[in-house]
């Protein structure tokens, strides 16, 4: 999450007048290319990546963030008037697992950590009515 826009190892050649580096070419392969720039060109698109001071690039952080997405997008797209895209729910019919015929209906939905463990009988779940 910290790398630089280009490491030393990736750097071939320097003279007064040109930068050389290697560089990956996802377009053709993966193959490993050279690519030779004049000194401003280089330095100008190093640059593109040096962030301003007390920045730090990490894609949890910030508008980014899914907390952040979450609690205060919505606002922020009120205030700007943006029309937000509506997200239909999906509808799930799902067919039974062993006779293939009828749709199963679900009857209770356990949160992400696994069903509470007044609903675990040994390893099995119990039937809840």
């Amino acid at each position: 999450t910290h790398k630089v826009a280009i490491s030393n190892h990736r750097i071939t050649n320097v003279t007064h007048q040109e930068v050389t580096i290697n560089y990956k070419d996802y377009r053709d392969g993966s193959e490993t290319k050279q690519l030779t720039l004049k000194n401003e060109e280089f330095a100008r698109r190093f640059s593109l990546h040096v962030l301003p001071k007390r920045f730090v690039r990490i894609r949890h952080y910030g508008i980014l963030s899914s907390s952040w997405k979450r609690g205060k997008l919505q606002q922020l797209q009120e205030e700007l008037h943006v029309a937000r895209a509506l997200v239909e729910p999906k509808t799930q019919h799902r067919k039974c697992y062993c006779c293939k015929v009828g749709n199963l209906v679900t009857l209770h939905v356990f949160g992400q950590r696994g069903p509470p463990e007044k609903y675990l009988i040994g390893n099995k779940l119990a039937s809840v009515n």
